[in-house]
């Protein structure tokens, strides 16, 4: 599948939807002097696990496990957490167009301990198919501070069959409906910055810096289709690049840089070869959205954050 940047609602092209994984989460930022979040999404797991737990945790088909991953960060803060279930409305049961009201619960359970406790129950009203969510904070957050990164869950559905309505759960071809988990966390405790090879933009110098900057998906309309994040630090590059920038280690955007900064640094470049502060590292950043037939989207988008600059 080629990867394109996702682009607003109406003029979106449908996207494939590309399977969630769990090895492929959200990145925590290095940098937590600012109040930054960032979404990791766990994934159901409903094939491929190892001996007798696959056989404990499939045998039920009102149980979801998720796997959640966190690239080193041990000490987690979360912030925000919260299950997406899909429910078709089937036809013929009802009188179309009218409301049918369920009551959903989703427990915690141990896989082979029969035990289980209710998480939350919330009552729903449905008129058309479509995504519901259900909030599990302080239920990932005890996960975390047990050092575990799975999420035992099992949903149960009361009055869906009398109404004619159907949880998109596990064991389905349904692939852009199944059930996945979002987590907004943070590292809890670490306001340090990592140090970086690139300069950081703190006011006191005019050199090629990185300059944190927050972009709020919100203020230029696109949370009507961006699911998650809400928003994230994408930075920018400002600064000025004076010749003797050429021997700093890591302020040349390429090897060619290097070499002509070199002419630069003897008078020997041409008056109008002039160099500017450029991104000279970009990540990647995971993300969940809409696409134009209202499936839900996974996608890591490429050169979406910059973590270091330089000079061209």
């Amino acid at each position: 599948m080629k990867s394109r940047t996702p682009k607003s609602r109406g003029g979106m092209k449908a996207t494939r939807l590309q399977k969630l994984s769990s090895s492929s989460p959200f990145g925590l930022a290095a940098n937590w002097t600012l109040p930054q979040i960032s979404p990791v999404i766990a994934d159901t797991v409903m094939r491929n696990l190892p001996g007798s737990l696959g056989d404990e945790l499939l045998t039920s088909k009102t149980s979801l496990f998720f796997v959640i991953s966190n690239e080193g960060n041990q000490n987690l803060y979360v912030a925000q957490a919260n299950l997406w279930l899909y429910f078709k409305v089937l036809p013929n049961v009802l009188e179309k167009g009218s409301r049918r009201k369920v009551t959903v619960k989703v427990y915690s359970q141990e896989p082979g301990l029969g035990s289980k406790w209710n998480l939350v129950e919330k009552r729903v009203e449905l008129k058309r198919s479509g995504w519901h969510t259900f909030p599990l904070t302080d239920a990932v957050q005890l996960v975390f501070s047990k050092g575990d990164r799975r999420q035992n869950l099992d949903v149960r559905c009361e009055g869906c069959d009398g109404v004619g309505v159907q949880p998109v759960l596990v064991n389905t071809a349904d692939e852009s409906h199944r059930p996945f988990l979002v987590v907004q966390a943070r590292a809890a405790g670490n306001k340090h910055r990592i140090r970086k090879r690139g300069l950081e933009c703190d006011g006191s110098n005019s050199l090629c810096c990185r300059q944190q900057f927050y972009i709020d998906f919100r203020l230029i309309g696109w949370n009507d289709w961006i699911i998650a994040p809400s928003g994230y630090f994408g930075n920018f590059c400002e600064g000025n690049c004076p010749a003797y920038m050429a021997g700093v280690p890591g302020s040349a955007s390429s090897f060619h840089t290097a070499v002509v900064n070199q002419y630069r640094m003897r008078g020997m470049s041409p008056g109008s070869m002039n160099s500017c502060c450029i991104p000279t590292k970009l990540s990647t950043m995971s993300m969940l959205y809409f696409d134009d037939e209202y499936n839900i989207v996974k996608r890591d988008v490429p050169n979406m954050i910059v973590e270091e600059c330089g000079c061209a």
